[in-house]
């Protein structure tokens, strides 16, 4: 008996800790210019250009909720960022071109 309990208890903390290792929504928190770049979808100059935007859009919703609100200026400017990045990025995965290693 002794030993039925034991292999269940070490089984039942085999089966929680499996599924602790990765959350189940991290596959739609990675970022999709990182798939693209390892597909070889997008280039060098590509990637680094979305990063800069990225980085560009951070900058501006952190100065837009500097005061505690946002305006609808503020959140319009925002949208636009975000919606030029998404056409950018599709833009750029959906060229002819190839990464060269």
């Amino acid at each position: 008996m002794k030993k039925f309990l034991i292999f269940s208890l070490i089984l039942l903390l085999f089966s929680v800790a499996a599924p602790a290792q990765r959350g189940s929504g991290d596959r739609f928190r990675r970022h999709p210019m990182t798939n693209g770049f390892n597909n070889g979808q997008l280039s060098r100059p590509e990637r680094f250009q979305l990063r800069k935007d990225q980085f560009r859009y951070k900058i501006a919703q952190r100065r837009a909720r500097r005061d505690g609100n946002i305006t609808p200026f503020e959140r319009r400017r925002l949208h636009r960022m975000k919606r030029h990045e998404r056409i950018e990025l599709y833009r750029f995965r959906h060229n002819s071109r190839r990464r060269v290693i």
